[in-house]
C-alpha cells in the first residue's frame, strides 16, 4: 500500500506548479505555462513557451490562473506557423486576411461560451482546423505568397497535413492521425465515427458538443489516403497509367507465378515435378457481409474500382445481366441450404460476399471477390473462379480447387463459361476438383476418396476449409460497412484483405 499512497501524493503535486516557479529555460519568476507533451511537463514564461514550439504546433499546454492550471491552445498566446520558408514568415506576406471570401460568415463563439475555462480550439475565421492523433487543433497558418508559391492545399500536404478542400483549405488531417485511423481500422475494426469521437474527447472531455465536427471530412480524407498509399506502395508514383484489375492488391509469394516466382514452361527443369506448377484455390462465399441499398447513387465516388480484389462493378454485373441460373438435380446430399441463405432479405443489396483464396496459405487472390445478390449462386462463383485462375497463371496447366460442393458445381462449369461472354478459362488448364476436409464428411462416402485432398496427388497437406479463418476478421468492420456507401463498402473490403495478405507474407517462414 505504500507505493499507492506515494503515488498518489505525486500525481497530486503534478496539479499545481512547483515550489521554486521559475521557467525551465530562462529560469525567470513569470511562469504562467505548463506543456503536457514534452518531457515532464515543464514550466515556461510566455516567451520561452513561444520559442520551444515554433515547430510544435500540436502540443497541448495550460496556463496557471492562480488557482489551477487552465488548459489553452498555443494559437492563444499568438502562436503563427509559417509555411514555405522553413518555419521563418514569407517576406511577401502582408496581411493574414488578404485571401480570404470576406463575404463568408464568421463564425464567432456566443458570449455564454467565452467564460468556459476549458476550450481548447478557436472558431475564428482566420484559424485553420488541423486534426491530428492528440485531437482537434485551431492553428493560425500563415501561407508562403511569393510569386512562385504552391497553392494552399499543396503548401499543407508539404508540411505532413492532408487538406479536407483543395481549394481554400480551412481543416486538415495529419498523416500521421491517418495512419492511425487506418491502422485501428485495420486491426480493431474502429469506424471513423467512434475514431472521431475518441479524437474529440481527447479534445475537450467536457465539452465534446463544442469540438469542430470533422467526421465527414475523416471519410473522405481517409479514403483518399488510402488511395494514395496503395499507388505509392505499388510503384505508381512514376506513372501515368491506370493500374490494371487487380494490381492494387498483393497476392502470395509462393504460389507459382511465372516470370515472377517460377519460370515460364521453357525454362523449366523436367526432372521437377508438376505439382509445383499447380495453383491450389479455395473457394467459398461468406454471408455475414451484408450491404444495405444505397440512397443517393449519384453521389458515389469510385477510387479503386477493381483494382484491389473485388471485382470491377460494371463489368460483372453485365456478366449477371446475361447468365443464366440453371437448377439441376443434385447427385450427392442436398445442400440447399447455401443458396437459400438471405434470399428473404429484400432490403439488401448484397446478401455477402465470396471468392477464392490460396489454398495453402490462405491469401486472398486479387481481382476475385465478388458480391451475392440472392444466395451464393453458381454464376456469382464462376465469375471469381475464372479471374482467380486468370490471375499470373499464365504457364500454368493445373489447378487445384477445393468447394463444399465442387461435384454438383464443376458438373455444368465449362457448359456455363461457353455460354458466357464474360467468362473465360484456358483451355490447357486441367482443374483438379476438392472438398475441404471438413465438409467432404457430409457428402457421400464415395465422395471422400475422390475429392479429399488426402487422395489428391501432389496436394500436400491442405485441408481446403483455409478460407472460413479467413472471414472472421474480416466480419469485424462487417456492421460499420453495412450502411456505406457501394465504392467505401468495396475499399474497406480491399484495405482488410491487403492487410491479411501482407500479414501472412511477413508471417512465412
Amino acid at each position: 500500500m505504500a507505493w499507492k499512497d506515494n503515488y498518489l501524493r505525486v500525481l497530486l503535486e503534478w496539479e499545481a506548479p512547483s515550489s521554486n516557479k521559475s521557467c525551465s529555460l530562462c529560469n525567470t519568476d513569470s511562469v504562467v505555462y505548463r506543456c503536457h507533451n514534452c518531457l515532464s511537463d515543464p514550466m515556461f514564461c510566455i516567451k520561452c513557451c513561444q520559442d520551444e514550439h515554433r515547430r510544435l504546433p500540436f502540443h497541448k499546454i495550460s496556463k496557471w490562473n492562480g488557482s489551477f492550471f487552465e488548459v489553452t491552445l498555443l494559437t492563444k498566446i499568438d502562436m503563427e506557423f509559417h509555411l514555405g520558408h522553413s518555419g521563418l514568415p514569407c517576406p511577401c506576406l502582408k496581411d493574414i486576411h488578404e485571401w480570404e471570401d470576406l463575404d463568408e460568415p464568421t463564425c464567432e463563439l456566443s458570449s455564454d461560451y467565452s467564460a468556459i475555462p476549458e476550450l481548447p480550439f478557436l472558431y475564428a475565421k482566420e484559424c485553420t482546423t488541423v486534426v491530428n492523433k492528440s485531437g482537434v487543433h485551431s492553428l493560425l497558418i500563415r501561407y508562403c505568397k511569393c510569386p512562385n508559391a504552391a497553392t494552399p492545399d499543396r503548401q499543407l500536404f508539404a508540411m505532413g497535413m492532408f487538406p479536407a478542400c483543395f481549394s481554400w483549405p480551412k481543416s486538415a488531417f495529419r498523416f500521421s492521425v491517418l495512419d492511425s485511423f487506418l491502422l485501428d481500422n485495420l486491426e480493431c475494426g474502429t469506424s471513423a465515427m467512434n475514431f472521431y469521437s475518441k479524437l474529440r474527447r481527447m479534445t475537450s472531455s467536457t465539452f465534446l458538443h463544442l469540438v469542430p465536427d470533422q467526421y465527414r471530412e475523416l471519410m473522405q480524407v481517409g479514403r483518399q489516403w488510402h488511395q494514395l498509399k496503395l499507388l505509392k506502395l505499388n510503384s505508381f508514383a512514376h506513372e501515368r497509367r491506370l493500374p490494371d484489375p487487380g494490381e492494387l492488391a498483393l497476392f502470395c509469394p509462393t504460389c507459382p507465378q511465372p516470370g515472377i516466382n517460377a519460370p515460364q514452361p521453357s525454362e523449366r527443369d523436367s526432372n521437377h515435378p508438376e505439382c509445383i506448377y499447380t495453383r491450389s484455390l479455395v473457394m467459398d462465399g461468406n454471408f455475414k457481409a451484408e450491404h444495405l441499398h444505397p440512397t443517393c447513387l449519384e453521389d458515389e465516388v469510385w477510387l479503386t474500382d477493381g483494382r484491389c480484389f473485388m471485382v470491377t462493378r460494371e463489368q460483372y454485373k453485365m456478366h449477371l445481366a446475361g447468365a443464366k441460373e440453371n437448377v439441376h438435380m443434385s447427385e450427392c446430399n442436398n445442400h440447399q441450404a447455401v443458396n437459400q441463405a438471405n434470399a428473404s432479405q429484400h432490403k439488401l443489396e448484397a446478401t455477402g460476399i465470396g471468392g477464392c483464396a490460396c489454398a495453402r496459405h490462405g491469401c486472398f487472390v486479387p481481382h476475385s471477390i465478388v458480391y451475392f445478390q440472392k444466395g451464393e449462386r453458381h454464376m456469382n462463383m464462376d465469375y471469381a473462379l475464372c479471374h482467380a485462375l486468370s490471375h499470373n497463371t499464365n504457364g500454368l496447366s493445373r489447378a487445384l480447387t477445393f468447394y463444399d460442393i465442387n461435384y454438383q458445381y464443376n458438373k455444368y462449369l465449362q457448359c456455363r463459361v461457353n455460354d458466357s461472354s464474360h467468362l473465360n478459362i484456358l483451355g490447357s488448364m486441367e482443374i483438379v476438383l476438392g472438398i475441404g476436409l471438413w465438409h467432404v464428411h457430409g457428402h457421400q462416402d464415395k465422395c471422400y476418396v475422390r475429392y479429399a485432398s488426402t487422395f489428391i496427388t501432389g496436394a500436400a497437406r491442405i485441408n481446403g476449409e483455409i478460407m472460413k479463418t479467413l472471414w472472421a476478421p474480416l466480419n469485424i468492420i462487417s456492421p460499420s460497412a453495412r450502411g456505406m456507401s457501394i465504392p467505401h463498402r468495396q475499399e474497406c473490403h480491399d484495405y482488410q484483405m491487403n492487410g491479411s495478405n501482407f500479414m501472412k507474407m511477413i508471417r512465412m517462414s
